[in-house]
């Protein structure tokens, strides 16, 4: 069965998952490492600056490093899933693409969540949303996870995969155009 451009592909879902999830365990491990260098701080103000420039930039230091080396990964044992006229990945360090991918996956992580964010807050304060939250919250309170937290993850996934379909569609483009 073929889907329609706008649906989002099995490669933008896998991306999203991976992104998502990749995330979530960044920011616990963030969390940790701020009690660290709050504690640093006392003793050392004025590296107040690099630690916040840091602690924004490590996301995309390690989706890039993860990009990397997952592309390694697949070249070495699935060679076939390479892209033709592509060099390859060498090296411990990431290439630009990887780079490229860091950022775009922590553009779309911050994207997806403020829009999630937004989107919810105004169903929050809707005049009709008190009653159809607290039925669902008494049906799914014998369960350990919470709501809240599965509506926001459910919704920013389903954004980030669009997200990454707009990506891909706009690599599919350029790359016809400059076949032409």
């Amino acid at each position: 069965m073929r889907f329609p451009n706008w649906f989002p592909s099995l490669r933008s879902w896998f991306n999203t998952v991976a992104v998502i999830f990749l995330m979530i365990g960044i920011s616990y491990l963030l969390m940790y490492l701020l009690v660290i260098v709050l504690n640093l701080l006392r003793f050392a103000p004025w590296l107040s600056g690099t630690f916040i420039f840091l602690y924004f930039l490590f996301p995309v230091v390690a989706i890039a490093f993860l990009h990397h080396w997952l592309h390694r990964f697949l070249d070495a044992f699935f060679p076939e899933s390479k892209l033709p006229g592509d060099e390859g990945n060498v090296g411990f360090f990431p290439d630009i693409i990887s780079w490229w991918e860091g950022i775009y996956g922590w553009c779309v992580n911050i994207f997806s969540s403020l829009f999630v964010s937004y989107f919810l807050g105004i169903f929050a304060f809707s005049p009709y949303s008190s009653n159809l939250l607290s039925i669902l919250n008494k049906n799914l309170s014998q369960y350990s996870f919470s709501l809240p937290q599965v509506r926001f993850l459910i919704l920013q996934m389903i954004i980030a995969a669009y997200l990454y379909q707009l990506e891909y569609l706009a690599k599919k483009r350029l790359v016809a155009a400059s076949r032409m």
